[in-house]
């Protein structure tokens, strides 16, 4: 489970040093090599292990073709993933540079372990997101589990 919060920059060739506390997590037997990076959600990046990637292929696929904004969804997702084969002795890997302007990437980024996955954010849009968010914590946290996100709610 990736979990935590990690600032570091993107050095000039594009190479971004992922914690080694993230890198630890992964049993690359059980996970498979490398990752998965593509577009995601609210201006960042997603990067999933192998295993992980085949489980939200998995789900994206049981959309219907004949829905359009599933089409549209699938093209956008997927056209714009990339398999990041190998991380280097460094523990970097290269982030293409049609990723870093999708997600508005400059220099200083803020890496975050998101359970089943890890997104890397802008510095800027992260500290935004954050300061916007942030208070709002326990009315989200409410309204989920209202909706019945999860049936053990005691904590």
């Amino acid at each position: 489970m990736f979990t935590g919060e990690y600032r570091h920059s993107i050095d000039a060739k594009n190479r971004l040093a992922i914690p080694a506390s993230l890198r630890d997590v992964i049993n690359e037997e059980v996970e498979g090599k490398g990752f998965f990076i593509t577009r995601g959600l609210d201006t960042c990046l997603f990067m999933y292990t192998p295993k992980e990637w085949q489980g939200v292929v998995s789900k994206i696929e049981q959309l219907s073709f004949t829905n359009k904004k599933a089409r549209q969804f699938q093209r956008l997702f997927f056209s714009k993933a990339q398999r990041i084969n190998e991380i280097d002795p460094q523990g970097r890997i290269l982030i293409p540079q049609y990723l870093k302007e999708i997600a508005n990437v400059q220099k200083n980024v803020v890496i975050v372990g998101i359970s089943n996955r890890i997104e890397i954010w802008d510095e800027k849009n992260w500290n935004d997101f954050e300061s916007e968010h942030d208070g709002e914590f326990e009315e989200i946290a409410e309204d989920l589990f209202q909706l019945g996100f999860s049936s053990n709610d005691k904590g």
